[in-house]
């Protein structure tokens, strides 16, 4: 091999580096998050559907939400102040109804990619129940192709009050085990009694798995019979 030669390769090969690095960093942009989550109130939609119990939150590889302080830099994924908030008119109109109980409203900056959830990230809000849950639990993730692609996989536990555990009960639509047979001490003509109970608990958990194509800057709703969320995805930087 020349000296030419090698010389021509060399510089083909720092060419293809050079590529491959923009490449990957046009890839990767900055956007800003913003993501109000919030549960119904009313009991009109418990029993539109079978609910499977639901006892924990599955733990994930995650990143979680840093807290704001005042005066620092907005690095990436921390809870940006209040004053950056887009939807503070729609949370304040959510407060302000009988029917909906604000779990989660916060937005971050973070950077996002064509990987599949490499920055998945788990939040959770409301209050912590005393079945250990939060009332709000679960993942985020955002990618992009085409378009963004808005991913989650949140957990909405509530306490069920004595009319809506009743409501369930009658309507079956908790999909929660069956107690075994018991065996009593009183005979009858047909030999031992068996009682078969079917029991509610006093929480319900409930998911929503949903996956969305977005368009940046815009406004998005995911319905879920028992709580909704609002989403919206904006360039920052260049």
């Amino acid at each position: 091999m020349t000296k030419l030669t090698s010389g021509i390769i060399t510089a083909l090969t720092l060419i293809l580096i050079l590529l491959n690095s923009t490449t990957a960093q046009a890839a990767t942009s900055n956007y800003k998050v913003e993501v109000l989550v919030f549960s119904h109130l009313t009991s009109d939609t418990l029993d539109d559907e079978i609910w499977p119990a639901i006892n924990s939150i599955p733990v994930l590889p995650s990143r979680s939400l840093g807290y704001y302080q005042a005066g620092q830099a907005n690095g990436y994924f921390t809870r940006l102040p209040k004053s950056s908030l887009s939807l503070s008119a729609k949370q304040a109109s959510l407060r302000r109804s009988a029917a909906y109980h604000v779990l989660f409203h916060e937005a971050w900056i973070q950077p996002i990619s064509s990987v599949k959830n490499q920055n998945r990230v788990r939040i959770n809000g409301g209050d912590i129940l005393d079945n250990g849950l939060y009332e709000l639990d679960g993942y985020i993730s955002v990618d992009k192709g085409r378009y963004l692609h808005f991913r989650s996989d949140l957990f909405h536990s509530r306490r069920l009050s004595p009319a809506e555990s009743q409501l369930l009960l009658t309507s079956k639509t908790v999909d929660t085990p069956v107690e075994a047979p018991i065996e009593t001490d009183s005979d009858s003509s047909n030999g031992n009694r068996y009682l078969t109970q079917t029991t509610v608990p006093d929480f319900l958990t409930v998911e929503m798995a949903s996956a969305r194509r977005m368009r940046r800057d815009e406004l998005h709703y995911i319905d879920h019979p028992l709580f909704g969320m609002l989403v919206r995805i904006t360039r920052v930087g260049q």
